[in-house]
């Protein structure tokens, strides 16, 4: 056996064990995910189910239910169309009105990708993840190395990219929380009281009230922002269907409001 032989020979199994401890720490930042997206999967379990239960209940089947959250993984955006669907809007307008909802998450999945290195279907299935929640939880993350440390590959730290695999852990369980809770509403449904279904009903207001208020806090604008689109979609309604009185009055006013005192509304 020659030398260059016997160098080839070293730089493969050098090669191959070099892979095989990025493999492994891809699967350390994976846990990593999973652990620190399982308080996110817990509060979106009881959500999922009252949407579960409030879709039976505007007429879709739990097999429709199911599909819905399962493609669609966007609570807010959920929530508005299964009310748009009981009130009757158009298909058209509730894929509108998911439009202007679901706006944020240009912004969340563009801001996202600096700290990212992904592949064009790893951009795929992380941006498919991105929520509220998934969101700040993987922006603010400072994941550890992960627990085999022998390896001289640098850390997130040295290259200043978040580790893939813990961001796909982090959206992975909270999506699958998300799945099991419209499942189980979807088949506990008819057996709840009365009373608890219809008390689904003003699940979608609480939600829309809690990502307000922050901004809120904030910036009074805001406040007056949102004050101004309920108005102005009650005036609408008398001429229009809700849904496109809803997404009328929302991107009108919204486009005001940026232009009268959009300067730091990034910061919000």
């Amino acid at each position: 056996m020659g030398p260059d032989t016997m160098l080839y020979g070293n730089t493969l199994t050098r090669t191959s064990d070099q892979l095989g401890t990025e493999e492994r720490q891809s699967i350390g930042y994976f846990i990593q995910g999973l652990r620190k997206g399982f308080p996110i999967a817990l509060g979106y379990f009881p959500s999922s189910l009252a949407f579960g239960v409030i879709a039976l209940a505007a007429g879709l089947s739990a097999r429709q239910a199911m599909l819905m959250s399962v493609l669609v993984f966007s609570g807010a955006g959920q929530f508005m169309a299964v009310n748009l669907i009981a009130g009757g809007a158009a298909p058209m307008a509730i894929i509108m009105g998911n439009l202007v909802v679901n706006l944020r998450y240009f912004v969340m999945s563009a801001s996202l990708s600096r700290r990212l290195s992904l592949s064009w279907l790893q951009a795929l299935c992380v941006g498919f993840g991105v929520t509220d929640e998934t969101f700040i939880m993987n922006y603010l993350a400072r994941p550890q190395t992960a627990a085999d440390r022998v390896t001289d590959i640098p850390t997130m730290s040295e290259k200043g990219i978040l580790p893939t695999g813990f961001v796909l852990g982090v959206n992975t369980v909270a999506y699958a929380g998300w799945i099991a809770g419209t499942y189980a509403g979807a088949l506990f449904a008819d057996v709840l009281p009365v009373e608890f279904t219809a008390g689904m009903g003003i699940v979608l207001y609480a939600m829309f009230i809690a990502l307000l208020i922050p901004a809120v806090t904030r910036s009074l604008a805001v406040g007056a922002v949102a004050l101004a689109s309920g108005g102005f979609c009650w005036l609408l309604c008398r001429y229009l269907s809700f849904g496109w009185a809803m997404i009328l009055a929302t991107t009108v006013v919204a486009g005001l409001g940026v232009g009268l005192w959009g300067e730091g509304v990034d910061e919000l």
